[in-house]
């Protein structure tokens, strides 16, 4: 049978005629089922967008309330410690003393250091017999040591140990070393005998009229055998280190240092002078009858009788021997000629001292963290400076090699400690 055009139009027909309606029912069912399976995925599309943007907006609201919340505490927490946190130095009103600033004298810059390996740069330094006596903490751990060596930097050795940190000694006449210590207790002053085999310490003053001595800052020995010590500041122990006690004191002004005399014979305690705004250093003139006083706060050195009593810093009996100076005065020392040599960590800060008379904006400053504390203070461009025995400026030592806190005059030369480390010292 011939099959051709028109056949295929026939059986093609006879197809459409019996199947088309069940395709086209088939074709209508899909269609459906695909427009609700659309729908069904928009609906859930839409259901989970709208989920999601009410988790999202949960989510915003929490953390709107948490950052609302986090800044009242922010806020509160910052009120308080900047306006009512308890500190150790409630900032006082203070005038400086009216003096004239130093001026002319000679500028020395000249140096030459000596290596002290395994210590940081010490705390306080002592010239005698031919030998750089110096307390410096060890560069890893804590504590502190005494530490020896010759002038040419070679011997060196250690005289004696001590837990807490040395800062400062003197030798009284009869060779034993009067050093005060201070440690997270408190402080004290200390006596220790040595010899070639070792040294013995006791602590001979832990507390002043029942109260416990804490930031002993200086000692001198006299040729009496009197030792002096001051007290830098009326602080607790909580309030630092020395240099951060000093800093408290510095911005707040209480003038509680003291200085007082220690007699071995007697075994008895007398106060010298108070009302200090850190008592910092000391010295003793060549004769061993003037006292001179470093006055951190006051950025003064007071001259007192060595047996004077009960005397207040700017009262009667005490004579200011050099004021108005270019930093905060620490450590003290004279040679053998009366001249006085001074160290000055910072540099005076017009800051504080523009608001000496406004203890609000300083009780501010009081409050913030030591860290920042530190940053408001600047280094002195003067390391040390020198005074003839009428209060004339002799000379400036400045030098990038060397740092302040501690000095010793020795014929020819001026200690001081390095920098970095070790020792320098300017040629005279």
């Amino acid at each position: 049978m011939r099959f051709g055009l028109t056949e295929f139009l026939l059986v093609l027909l006879i197809a459409v005629l019996a199947f088309g309606p069940r395709v086209s029912a088939w074709m209508n069912r899909w269609s459906r089922q695909a427009r609700a399976t659309r729908a069904e995925d928009a609906r859930r599309r839409a259901a989970w967008e709208a989920e999601r943007r009410a988790r999202r907006d949960f989510i915003l609201h929490r953390f709107q309330i948490a950052a609302a919340v986090l800044a009242i505490l922010t806020a509160a927490a910052l009120v308080y410690t900047l306006g009512f946190r308890p500190i150790e130095a409630e900032p006082q009103s203070y005038t400086l003393p009216a003096a004239a600033a130093p001026v002319g004298g000679q500028s020395i810059s000249d140096t030459a250091a000596l290596a002290v390996e395994g210590y940081q740069p010490p705390d306080c330094i002592q010239v005698r017999d031919g030998w750089i006596y110096l307390a410096a903490r060890p560069a890893e751990g804590e504590g502190s040591a005494l530490l020896r060596m010759r002038e040419d930097g070679s011997g060196l050795m250690t005289v004696l140990t001590e837990e807490g940190r040395i800062t400062a000694f003197a030798f009284d006449p009869a060779g034993d070393i009067w050093y005060t210590v201070l440690t997270g207790e408190g402080g004290a002053l200390c006596r220790a005998s040595h010899d070639g085999w070792g040294a013995t310490a006791e602590q001979v003053v832990t507390q002043i009229d029942g109260r416990r001595l804490t930031y002993p800052a200086a000692v001198a020995a006299g040729p009496d055998g009197q030792i002096y010590f001051t007290q830098a500041a009326d602080f607790g122990p909580q309030a630092g280190s020395l240099d951060e006690a000093l800093r408290s004191e510095l911005i707040g002004h209480t003038a509680t240092g003291w200085v007082y005399a220690y007699d071995p014979a007697g075994r008895a305690v007398r106060r010298v002078m108070g009302g200090i705004a850190g008592a910092a250093g000391l010295a003793l003139s060549p004769d061993g009858e003037t006292l001179y006083v470093s006055d951190l706060g006051s950025r003064c050195i007071w001259a007192v009788d060595a047996a004077g009593r009960e005397l207040t810093a700017g009262g009667k009996g005490c004579r200011l021997f050099v004021g108005d100076l270019p930093g905060y005065p620490t450590a003290l020392a004279v040679d053998a000629d009366g001249s006085v040599y001074v160290t000055y960590p910072w540099a005076a800060a017009r800051w504080l001292e523009d608001r000496a008379a406004d203890p609000g904006i300083r009780g501010i400053a009081a409050r913030l963290p030591r860290s920042v504390q530190r940053s408001l203070f600047a280094a002195c461009p003067a390391a040390a400076q020198s005074f003839r025995p009428d209060g004339s400026l002799e000379a400036d030592y400045a030098a990038d090699a060397v740092a302040s806190g501690a000095l010793a005059p020795s014929g020819n030369r001026l200690y001081l400690p390095g920098a970095e480390d070790g020792v320098c010292y300017f040629r005279l």
